[in-house]
């Protein structure tokens, strides 16, 4: 088989061909018209134009040819555009070639980005909080993108290199910009549920929210961790200016509990129920006794009680204090621990040191181990030593930010100071490099700036602003013959001057005009209406009883003094006379009954008072033992008398042990015995006591006046009721 030859061997083999040719045929003076006509024309392939000029240059050339040569020049012809067809080819393939490498890499590129800008919408776009349109306004950037890329890769063209370039450059910087603000505009709120206050300080001040900060009581979140917040993790940060948050302040230990008697319980059913209530005032003790170990023997408090009211447990050793090996107590809180080590009869000594470890009231270390022990020595916890900051150098913001990782308490006290600008620290309770512990509080006092005088309309608007701003005043009063009464003559500060808490302003007030009062005792009450309108006073009057010689309507005193100088329109008051009294005569009561004293004052016109004397007696219950006044008196006149509780009454009383006493709660017996005493026997004094015992918790004292039994009582003598409680 012959070798296929190359294209390069056929175009070498034509040019071989065309020089012979034109040695055999010199004659044809047209060939080489016609082979130039061929060049021009080769150059002019191009497009579609230029060959149809090609064609119809070649038709003409054609008609100049002889016959005998037309043969052989069609077939140089056709050799020659072979040899033209095989080299555009080869062109076309290797300028395909060199441009496809720069294309696909931008294309490639290009790709890269979308695909990356894709993934971060997919990372990013909370599609479950977001409307659809909100979801394809995201994406359509990427899909139209990604559309025209893969349209780009299948055409491929040599002009669309360029637009490639600049399609790769767009996308590159839209995503880098994109992504950049994406990271603002899609950042959403944080969950601070559970989380430490001071976190939520952080991501305030980070994004400039403004903080608003509520406090409430929780049994199950910690103390200053977040109970509630207004926004939940599917709102945009972007989306709000203010933040509020509900702060735990702990368990409310003002909170009323109902808390049962747990005598006969166990320890540790005692222990849980302290733990899961939050009592905070609670005492563990340990007796020996013959009841069974660990359990409760007494208790005092019970019934509703606030948790921070103390409770006191009583438990039993059982006849012996076991002996135990004494067990590592850190991280244990105070509590647990002391409880732990009254529980076996341990002795112990707490010293307090700072630590930045250990929480605060908790055990760091003990000095004893592992080891059976009479006595030992706690180092407990008094939290992080905290240095203070100079306060008076911060903001606000930055002292609660600081308070707050510090768990710090910060009052806050607001005055007026010319010499700080408002909203500036002035002061601290304590000073720079001060050492305090968790929970201390600190008073900052903050400026409210100069106080400037207002301007003074009235007075009563004046007393509410001075009131308001914790501003001292004084009221002086003068008479004024062009002010009305009761109106602003002068000031002495003026409008728009700075005030401080130590300056006094004093008001100066108009008392109108004066006028002096006349003498209207003696005078009848036409005749001081008269007097009182002439002289510009305002009159009331007042009757004052019976007299012994003036007549009714005329005055017997008024309540300023003749001559007196007063504002004009200034009231006085005039006591009148009601009359001229009348006499009776009234009889010693001294004996008599009640009721025929009672009769007797009536008929007299006289009032009788009646009081029980406080000793009991021979004379006749309700009958006067003595009076305070007797013989002539006004009518109307009242006398007290005195009367008889009569003899003293006894009682005889049982105590019923079962009923009447509660064992191992001595408020409880208390109780009982003083509603049943008090109310059974009248007149009888009861004192009430406790005595400590070790035993008989509830029960009546040996020393007690009072018995279990049969008793007897006599109105006005005392007893002592005295009922065992713990030592």
């Amino acid at each position: 088989m012959e070798k296929e030859k190359t294209i390069e061997e056929e175009i070498k083999e034509a040019k071989e061909r065309k020089r012979a040719k034109n040695k055999l045929e010199p004659k044809l003076e047209q060939d080489t018209s016609f082979m130039d006509i061929q060049k021009e024309n080769k150059e002019k392939t191009k497009t579609k134009k230029n060959k149809t000029n090609y064609v119809k240059n070649m038709q003409v050339q054609e008609k100049i040819v002889t016959k005998e040569n037309k043969k052989d020049i069609l077939t140089f012809r056709g050799e020659e555009f072979k040899i033209e067809k095989e080299e555009i080819k080869e062109k076309k393939k290797n300028d395909k070639t060199e441009k496809s490498k720069l294309s696909i890499f931008f294309l490639i590129l290009a790709l890269g980005v979308i695909l990356f800008y894709g993934y971060y919408l997919y990372q990013t776009i909370d599609f479950k909080s977001l409307e659809i349109i909100d979801i394809v306004k995201q994406s359509s950037f990427f899909l139209i993108s990604l559309v025209v890329i893969l349209i780009l890769f299948k055409v491929n063209t040599k002009k669309s290199t360029p637009y490639i370039l600049f399609l790769t450059l767009l996308l590159i910087i839209y995503s880098v910009f994109s992504v950049s603000y994406s990271k603002e505009e899609l950042l959403y709120v944080t969950d601070f549920i559970n989380k430490d206050y001071s976190e939520v300080l952080e991501w305030a001040d980070k994004y400039n929210i403004n903080l608003t900060t509520l406090h409430e009581f929780s049994d199950t979140v910690l103390y200053n961790h977040v109970i509630m917040q207004e926004y939940g993790v599917t709102t945009l940060v972007s989306d709000i200016k203010s933040f509020n948050v509900t702060i735990s302040d702990g368990p409310n230990l003002n909170k009323e509990i109902i808390v049962p008697n747990f005598t006969g319980f166990k320890f540790d059913d005692v222990m849980k129920y302290i733990n899961e209530n939050h009592l905070a005032n609670v005492e563990i003790e340990f007796i020996i006794s013959d009841k069974e170990k660990d359990t409760v023997i007494e208790q005092i408090g019970s019934g509703t009680m606030k948790r921070n009211d103390n409770i006191k447990f009583i438990f039993s050793y059982g006849e012996e204090i076991e002996t135990v090996l004494v067990k590592d107590l850190k991280n244990l809180s105070l509590f647990e621990a002391t409880t732990y080590l009254k529980r076996y009869g341990i002795k112990y000594e707490i010293e307090y040191e700072f630590s930045d470890k250990i929480k605060k009231n908790y055990v760091i270390s003990q000095d004893k181990v592992n080891e059976i022990v009479d006595s030992i020595k706690l180092k407990v916890s008094k939290g992080i030593e905290i240095k203070v900051p100079n306060l008076s150098k911060m903001t606000t913001t930055e002292i609660s930010k600081w308070a707050t990782s510090n768990n710090i308490k910060i009052k806050y006290e607001s005055v007026y100071n010319k010499d700080y600008e408002n909203g500036k620290v002035i002061k601290a309770s304590r000073e720079e490099n001060d050492i305090v512990e968790e929970g201390f509080e600190i008073t900052i006092t903050i400026s409210k700036g100069s106080l400037i005088m207002p301007k003074v309309e009235n007075i009563s608007d004046f007393k509410l602003w001075a009131t308001d701003n914790n501003i001292h005043y004084e009221e002086n009063f003068e008479f004024s013959t062009t002010i009305k009464n009761g109106e602003l003559i002068n000031i002495n500060f003026k409008e728009g001057e700075k005030i401080t808490e130590n300056d006094t302003i004093i008001l100066t007030i108009s008392k109108g005009r004066s006028v002096k009062i006349p003498n209207l005792v003696g005078l009848s009450k036409s005749e001081i209406q008269n007097k009182c309108k002439n002289a510009s006073l305002s009159c009331s009057f007042k009757y004052g009883g019976l007299t012994e010689s003036v007549k009714k309507d005329i005055s017997i005193s008024q309540s300023k003094k003749s001559g007196l100088t007063v504002a004009e329109g200034s009231n006085v008051t005039i006591t009148l006379s009601s009359g001229i009294v009348e006499k009776v005569n009234v009889p010693n009561f001294t004996g008599k009954n009640k009721s025929e004293i009672s009769s007797t004052c009536n008929n007299l016109g006289i009032k009788c008072n009646f009081n029980y004397t406080s000793n009991y007696s021979s004379t006749p219950y309700d009958n006067a033992l003595n009076q305070d006044k007797s013989g002539l008196m006004n009518k109307g006149s009242t006398i007290n008398i005195t009367l008889s509780k009569g003899s003293a009454k006894t009682f005889t009383k049982t105590i019923d042990a079962n009923n009447d006493l509660v064992y191992g709660n001595p408020e409880q017996t208390k109780k009982v015995l003083q509603s049943k005493l008090t109310s059974e026997c009248p007149g009888v004094n009861f004192i009430f006591s406790f005595e400590a015992r070790n035993t008989g918790i509830g029960y009546l004292s040996p020393n007690s006046d009072v018995k279990v039994g049969n008793n007897t009582f006599v109105q006005g003598k005392t007893y002592k009721v005295i009922i065992v409680s713990a030592g």
